[in-house]
């Protein structure tokens, strides 16, 4: 079993993980936007860093991800994550200002749902968020629309 050290190791290490702010941990070769399958448009997405910004990426649809180079932004730069639903608002991801780590290879991903008119993104944490949670789960009949007429296309 263990000591009374190690558990007391054990719990400080838990403490730390779980208090350690999501944003600390990302960053990054890309930045992405996965949108979730309760969200009721199709999407599009750019990363902006001061007067650079990436080109709109191509639209996507619920379930899917999409995902823009960072090469843009210097290393120690705060840079941000917009979404665009088609034909409806554009909304700033969050946390804002994430500082760009180069010698990190991971990427930072995003979730966005809502509506066309009412956009909501952000990175998971582990706070709870009752309508992020649903919209993971839970298909949207506009959403399925626009994943339909994407594919069309």
């Amino acid at each position: 079993m263990f000591s009374r050290t190690q558990s007391v190791f054990a719990a400080l290490a838990l403490l730390v993980a779980t208090m350690w702010p999501a944003s600390q941990a990302s960053a990054q070769s890309a930045a992405c936007v996965h949108l979730l399958v309760g969200a009721g448009y199709a999407a599009k997405m750019r990363v902006v860093a001061g007067k650079f910004h990436t080109d709109w990426s191509g639209s996507f649809a619920i379930g899917s991800t999409k995902c823009q180079s960072l090469d843009g932004v210097a290393d120690g730069q705060a840079f941000n994550v917009e979404v665009s639903a088609i034909l409806g608002e554009t909304k700033t991801c969050k946390p804002e200002n994430v500082v760009r780590s180069a010698g990190s290879k991971s990427s930072v991903t995003f979730q966005a749902w809502g509506t066309t008119l009412s956009v909501k993104c952000e990175e998971p944490s582990a706070a709870d968020n009752a309508e992020r949670d649903a919209a993971a789960r839970t298909s949207n009949a506009d959403g399925e629309k626009a994943a339909k007429s994407l594919d069309r296309k």
